[in-house]
C-alpha cells in the first residue's frame, strides 16, 4: 500500500509565508465529494453551523474544502557544483528540488517514480543519488537530461534507505532499514550489491561515510562503528564501546567523525585513538556535520539549531540561522560560507566571517504541496486546526481562510482547552500553546526523561490539566505519562507507570465521581528492541492520588495496544498488534464483554453515546456501546494520514471533521443514517509493513 497524491480543487495554492503568522488562501466554499472521490452537486445540509436541518441524510456524506495542510519540508539534501539538491518528504511520489546557490532560487522540480520521500542523497560523476521509502529504492538524476532512473530496491516494503555516501573513486554506499545492511553501487559497471548486516541487532544503518579502503556504517540504536573493507568486504565493529544512535558520519583526513548519542566521536579508522567530545548541555544529538577545506569541523545541534565549530575537545556556538529546527544538511561551499538545510523546509547561507545568514523559504515555492495530516482538532467559533510537517493551520471554513503557523516540530496531537490549542511536539517531546487568534506560540516545557514520541493527549476539566502519553526513542522500552499544568507551565512526569511499555492511548472515566485515567501499553516500546513483557496491558491511574491502581491485559499475547476510550463503564479499545482486533471491557470486572476485528488500526472517539473507529485504509466503524458486530459507516476516505486516523467532532451535531484524500473534510456520521451503497464493497487491509515504517519515520 502506498499513498495516493491527491491534487484536488485546493491542490495548487501555495501559503504565501512562514516567517510568522500568515494568512493562506483556501477554498472559499465547500466542494462536496463521494466516498470515490468523484465531485457531486453541494448541499447546503451539510455546511457548517446548519446541522439539525431537514432532510439531514440527504445529499453526499463527505464535504471537502480544500488542501488541509501544506508542506515543503525535506528530508535528504546535497550539493552538485553550484546547485543544492533536496528531497520533500510527505508528497507522494517524492518531489526532488534543485536549487542555484548564486540566486538561491529553486530553478527546477522533478517527480520520482514513487515513495514518500528520500532521506539519502549524494553526488557521483555527476550525478544525483537518493534513496526513498517506504519502498526502499535507489534512484539516478542526471541535471544534464533531467531523466530519473532507478538503481534498484534494497529491502523490502516499508524499508527506508537512510543514508548514501561517495567514496573518493565514485563508488555508492547505502545503509537500510530495518535489516541494517549496506549496499554498494558501482557507477562505472552498474553492479548493485549487498555488503550485508552492519551488527547483529541494530535495525538502523543510519549514517554512512567511505574513504579509499573502506565504508564505515553508524547503527541506531546503541551506536557502533562497523568498518567494512571494500576490497574483501570482511567487516569488524572499530567501536570501543556502542556511543548511543547514530546521526552523521564523515571520513576526513584519515579520521572518522561522527554524531553518536549526546557525543561527538573522532576516532582512527581501526578504532584506536577515540576521542569522545560532549555536546552542550542544551542539544540532544547532531544532525549534521561537515568539514571545510582547512578541516576544521563544523556540526549542528538539535533541539536548538545552533552551529557549531570544533575547537580542540570543545564545541564553540558561532551561529544559529534557524532556531529550533531539525536539519538535514551542512555543506561548506566555495566562498567560505555554510550551506545549511532545515527539515521545515528552510535552506540558509552562513557567513562564516560576519556570522550573517540568508534564508530561504521553500514553502514560497513550487517545493509546496499537500501534506499528510499528523493530528486534528476542532476548536472555537467552527474553526479547525490540522497538524502537519513543522506547522499548525487554522482553517475557518465557513469565510474559506486559513493561516499556517510553524512550529519545531510534528505535532503528533492537538488538543483545544478554553480557547487555546495545545500541540505535544515530535521528536522534542515539547508542549506549546497556540493562540489561533493572535497566531502566538509559547512553550509549556519539554517531556524530556528518555522520551521522544507524543502518542496521545486529553484534556481534564476536572483538574485543568493535559495528560500526555508518549514512547521511548528506538531501543528502549520506557514510556511516560506526564500531566502538564498549562497555568502554571509545569510538567510532572511519571516515566515507566507501565512497566517496561510505552504509553499508547489515554482515556477518562466518564462517571461521576471518578478520578482515573486509563493507560494503554506498548511492550514494543520505541522499537528496534525486545519487548520484556508478554501483552500489552491496561493500568488505572490515580490522577489525585498520582498512583497505579491496577494493570491488565485484556487479551493474552498481543502486543501493541494503539487507542483507548471509555463510555459508561465499558472501555473499548483497538490493538496494533495484532493489527485491527478490538474490544470492549467491563471496568468494574475487568470482563471483556465483546471482540472482533477490523481491517486495520486508527484512533476510537466517542460522540454523543456512540463508539467510532477511525482506522487506515479510509474507513470509519461504529463500534458500540450496543452493538455485536462493527458497523461500516464510511469507506473511501484515502490514505491522507501520517499518523493513525483521528475525528474531530464538533460538540452539537453529528459532524466530524477528518481529511478525504488530502483535503479537509467534514463527515456525517449520523448513526441513523443509513451508509453510502458506494461503502459496502470489500475493504482490502492496508500494508502493516509500509504504516509500521511510516510511523517510524
Amino acid at each position: 500500500m502506498e499513498r495516493r497524491r491527491l491534487l484536488h480543487a485546493g491542490a495548487g495554492l501555495v501559503v504565501a509565508s512562514v516567517a510568522g503568522p500568515m494568512v493562506a488562501p483556501s477554498v472559499a466554499h465547500a466542494g462536496t465529494a463521494d466516498t470515490t472521490g468523484a465531485p457531486v452537486v453541494p448541499d447546503t445540509a451539510s455546511r457548517p453551523g446548519t446541522a439539525g436541518t431537514t432532510g439531514h441524510c440527504s445529499g453526499p456524506a463527505v464535504s471537502t474544502y480544500g488542501i488541509a495542510t501544506f508542506t515543503a519540508a525535506i528530508v535528504g539534501m546535497t550539493v552538485l557544483g553550484d546547485h543544492a539538491y533536496v528531497v520533500a518528504r510527505g508528497q507522494n511520489p517524492p518531489l526532488l528540488g534543485e536549487i542555484d546557490l548564486a540566486s538561491k532560487k529553486l530553478t527546477r522540480t522533478v517527480r520520482l517514480p514513487r515513495g514518500e520521500g528520500g532521506w539519502a542523497a549524494t553526488v557521483s560523476g555527476g550525478q544525483v543519488y537518493v534513496g526513498t521509502y517506504p519502498t526502499p529504492d535507489i534512484y539516478r538524476f542526471d541535471p544534464a537530461t533531467g531523466s530519473v532512473t532507478l538503481i534498484g530496491t534494497v529491502g523490502p516494503a516499508g524499508g527506508f534507505v537512510w543514508c548514501l555516501t561517495t567514496a573518493p573513486d565514485g563508488t555508492v554506499y547505502a545503509g537500510t532499514y530495518p535489516r541494517g545492511e549496506v549496499w554498494e553501487y558501482s557507477p562505472a559497471t552498474g553492479v548493485l550489491r549487498n555488503l550485508g548486516v552492519a551488527r547483529p541487532g541494530e535495525q538502523y544503518v543510519r549514517a554512512i561515510a567511505a574513504d579509499d579502503h573502506f565504508v564505515y556504517a553508524g547503527t541506531l540504536p546503541l551506536g557502533h562503528i562497523v568498518a567494512y573493507d571494500r576490497a574483501t568486504g570482511a567487516k569488524q565493529s572499530i567501536t570501543p564501546e556502542p556511543y548511543g544512535g547514530a546521526a552523521c558520519l564523515l571520513a576526513r583526513g584519515g579520521r572518522v567523525i561522527g554524531g553518536f548519542g549526546r557525543s561527538v566521536i573522532d576516532l582512527a579508522p581501526d578504532g584506536s585513538d577515540a576521542r569522545v567530545i560532549p555536546i552542550p548541555a542544551t542539544e540532544r544529538l547532531v544532525d549534521a556535520i561537515t568539514t571545510t577545506a582547512d578541516g576544521t569541523v563544523y556540526c549542528i545541534g538539535r533541539p536548538t539549531g545552533t552551529v557549531y565549530r570544533r575547537d580542540g575537545d570543545a564545541l564553540v556556538p558561532v551561529a544559529a540561522p534557524t532556531p529550533a529546527d531539525e536539519h538535514r544538511g551542512l555543506f561548506p561551499l566555495p566562498d567560505g560560507t555554510l550551506l545549511g538545510g532545515a527539515g521545515s523546509g528552510r535552506l540558509w547561507w552562513l557567513d562564516l566571517g560576519g556570522g550573517g545568514s540568508d534564508i530561504v523559504e521553500l514553502i514560497d515555492t513550487a517545493m509546496s504541496g499537500p501534506d499528510p495530516v499528523q493530528s486534528m482538532t476542532y476548536g472555537m467559533r467552527g474553526t479547525v486546526h490540522v497538524g502537519g510537517h513543522f506547522s499548525i493551520t487554522t482553517h475557518r471554513p465557513e469565510d474559506g481562510s486559513s493561516r499556517r503557523i510553524q512550529v519545531a516540530g510534528e505535532p503528533k496531537q492537538l488538543r483545544m482547552a478554553g480557547n487555546k490549542v495545545y500541540a505535544a511536539l515530535y521528536p522534542s517531546t515539547e508542549v506549546v500553546e497556540l493562540d489561533p487568534d493572535r497566531g502566538r506560540v509559547r512553550s509549556l516545557g519539554f517531556v524530556d526523561n528518555d522520551q521522544q514520541r507524543p502518542t496521545d493527549m486529553v484534556y481534564s476539566r476536572l483538574t485543568d490539566q493535559l495528560l500526555l502519553a508518549t514512547a521511548p526513542p528506538a531501543g528502549r522500552l520506557k514510556g511516560a505519562l506526564t500531566l502538564v499544568d498549562r497555568s502554571r507551565k509545569r510538567l510532572t512526569v511519571y516515566q515507566d507507570v507501565i512497566a517496561d511499555q510505552s504509553v499508547m492511548s489515554l482515556a477518562l472515566d466518564d462517571r461521576p465521581g471518578r478520578r482515573i485515567a486509563y493507560l494503554a501499553g506498548d511492550t514494543w516500546g520505541g522499537g528496534s528492541v525486545t519487548p520484556a513483557r508478554p501483552s500489552a496491558t491496561i493500568v488505572a491511574f490515580d490522577l489525585w492520588r498520582r498512583k497505579v491502581l491496577w494493570e491488565f491485559a485484556p487479551i493474552e499475547g498481543y502486543a501493541s495496544l494503539q487507542h483507548i476510550e471509555v463510555h459508561d463503564g465499558v472501555l473499548y479499545g483497538l490493538y496494533k498488534r495484532l493489527a485491527g482486533t478490538w474490544f470492549a471491557m467491563d471496568l468494574d470486572s475487568l470482563t471483556v464483554l465483546r471482540s472482533g476485528k477490523l481491517p486495520s488500526y486508527g484512533e476510537l472517539s466517542v460522540h454523543r453515546g456512540e463508539v467510532y473507529a477511525s482506522v487506515f485504509g479510509g474507513l470509519v466503524y461504529r463500534i458500540g456501546p450496543d452493538l455485536a458486530e462493527p458497523e461500516q459507516v464510511l469507506t473511501g476516505l484515502g490514505d491522507g494520514w501520517y499518523n493513525p486516523p483521528q475525528l474531530a467532532w464538533e460538540r452539537a451535531s453529528w459532524h466530524a471533521w477528518a481529511v478525504s484524500g488530502r483535503e479537509l473534510a467534514r463527515l456525517r456520521l449520523d448513526p441513523d443514517c443509513p451508509p453510502p451503497a458506494t461503502n459496502r464493497a470489500a475493504v482490502s487491509p492496508p500494508d502493516e509493513a509500509v504504516l509500521e515504517s511510516l510511523l517510524a519515520n
